[in-house]
């Protein structure tokens, strides 16, 4: 008997629901994973950051783009430039430009400075990482699992949710720091613009515009992605592209980039001159002197620092992404070479220049902060991998253990705080872990509204990545809940041993600088009973 037209229609009803509760609820556990950390006043604030504040509460209190007089009501950052007897952000002016505004619409909602008419800084901080940073990246995972093409639903949502949770975008997430909305728009401009996964005809003429626009507004928001974009201009060149599309994709390009030269022209004299030519900070000065803009040729050193390095590898602080290099593979054994090529440039050619950098610590920061716009290109490999995977239970236990590892990396990269001084050696384990083991937590949403302690919420964070991922895991791995609880729990385990052992008896000069950082975030009691530990060493060593 064939269905009647009213149960056809039921039955799409019923998956389209189906289909959006699959989505919609791990979407919104990622979001509040995202948010929680945006609460609390450090008496301490990241130069990164304030400058690019100053400059779009600058604009939107009609002040002009000198930053001088609201760096007199926040403080001076050290990320400044000075021409002409004018302080300047020497910052990117993308994120800046959007945090305008949303600091004229929203920013009379918000307390005020006392004797001013500027909103507080923390309030309005917390405001524009929210919405200009946090709730776009928690949604960016989601994007990235479409470049790969024949997935369901299902899988597709656990392979969002181990890109959201076991990977430095989530810190990237919680600061407002132009690397993760950077990553966004590179995202946004591959997706339109190369088509990942999709057949080869060129992009729709809007498709281009809009790419373009994404491409261009990238680099206005952070510099280094003009590589990106002209990695993705060479493979539309490459694949012959109509010239009118090229032209549509230029003409966006255009437009994303005419705010960052407008903004270079009238503040530093021409559309091609940048901040760091007039760095105010004499040590800013001497790096960014060095080469092309402080880049110059990669070291091993370097090289090594930004993949594997405890203090700042992304491969050390994300290691599922290690499977991109046999994903690739995955996508050129698929006979997918438009897509695999220009991964391939991108990959290579960023992390080249991030190895090149003098500067490749890149002051306080978790994992490699200049490579975090190229996390969407690694997942898109590792995406392919995931899913082609096969059904081999000790092979797929062992990509489990790298999502575990992951996992527990990027909670730890928030559980304190994603803001680490270079001197560490291994900041997971000279930093976050001792600090968590001593009752010390991130200021947080739910600390900061009902007064419950911070730990208690950092065990309940830690508690649903473990389980998010672990879901995540069992659905894109295809192996039984059990057993990858039982893999979960033996790496774990593993990995915080390791940890404890990594940062076991730490030097005088490592303890004092995590006292430093504690009381930086406020956490003075902590902060003065290492001190006064390292006081009495001190005292009986000299005795």
């Amino acid at each position: 008997m064939s269905e009647s037209p009213l149960a056809g229609k039921l039955r799409t009803v019923t998956s389209v629901i189906r289909d959006r509760w699959w989505i919609g609820v791990p979407l919104l556990i990622v979001v509040v994973l995202y948010v929680l950390p945006l609460a609390g006043a450090p008496p301490a604030t990241n130069p990164n950051e304030v400058a690019r504040i100053e400059l779009g509460v600058a604009m939107a209190t009609g002040a002009g783009l000198d930053i001088g007089p609201v760096a007199e009501v926040y403080g001076l950052s050290e990320d400044i430039a000075r021409r002409n007897g004018r302080i300047y952000s020497d910052k990117a002016p993308g994120l800046s430009f959007l945090a305008a505004p949303v600091t004229l619409l929203l920013g009379p909602l918000l307390p005020l400075v006392p004797g001013t008419d500027l909103p507080a800084f923390w309030p309005l901080r917390h405001l524009l990482t929210l919405l200009l940073v946090a709730l776009p990246t928690a949604g960016l995972a989601f994007v990235i699992v479409t470049c790969v093409p024949g997935v369901d639903t299902r899988r597709r949502t656990g392979l969002a949710v181990i890109i959201a949770l076991a990977t430095p975008l989530w810190a990237y997430a919680t600061v407002f720091f132009g690397h993760a909305p950077a990553a966004i728009l590179v995202t946004v401009a591959w997706v339109l613009l190369l088509r990942p996964g999709a057949s080869e005809r060129p992009p729709h003429r809007l498709h281009a515009l809009l790419g373009g626009v994404a491409a261009g507004f990238a680099v206005t928001i952070e510099y280094p992605t003009v590589l990106l974009a002209g990695v993705i201009f060479g493979a539309l060149i490459v694949r012959r592209t109509p010239l009118p599309t090229l032209g549509w994709a230029a003409a966006g390009t255009i437009v994303g980039l005419v705010p960052a030269l407008l903004y270079h022209q009238l503040a530093f004299g021409a559309p091609w001159l940048t901040g760091y030519t007039f760095k105010a900070d004499t040590g800013f000065q001497a790096i960014h002197a060095r080469g092309v803009l402080g880049v110059s040729l990669p070291s091993l050193e370097a090289l090594w620092g930004v993949l594997f390095s405890a203090r700042r590898g992304l491969f050390f602080f994300s290691p599922i992404l290690l499977l991109a290099p046999i994903g690739l593979w995955e996508i050129f054994r698929r006979r997918r070479f438009r897509d695999v090529a220009p991964l391939t440039v991108a990959i290579t050619v960023y992390v080249l220049f991030a190895a090149g950098f003098v500067d490749w610590e890149a002051g306080w920061c978790a994992a490699a902060r200049h490579l975090v716009p190229i996390v969407p290109l690694l997942a898109i490999p590792v995406l392919y991998m995931l899913v082609n995977l096969g059904t081999g239970r000790w092979r797929n236990s062992l990509v489990a253990v790298l999502i575990a590892f992951s996992g527990v990396n990027a909670v730890l990269c928030i559980a304190l705080t994603p803001f680490f001084p270079p001197q560490f050696t291994s900041p997971l384990a000279q930093l976050v872990l001792p600090s968590l083991m001593e009752g010390v937590g991130l200021n947080n949403i739910v600390s900061a509204t009902i007064g419950l302690p911070p730990m208690y919420v950092v065990i309940a964070i830690i508690a649903a990545t473990i389980a998010a991922l672990g879901w995540a895991s069992s659905l894109v791995l295809r192996l039984p809940k059990r057993w990858v609880a039982a893999v979960f729990a033996a790496a774990i385990a593993a990995q915080l041993l390791w940890l404890s052992w990594q940062g076991a008896s730490p030097s005088p000069e490592v303890e004092f600088i995590r006292a430093q950082v504690l009381r930086r975030l406020g956490h003075t009691t902590v902060a003065s009973q290492i001190e006064g530990s390292l006081i009495s060493a001190a005292t009986s060593t000299r005795d």
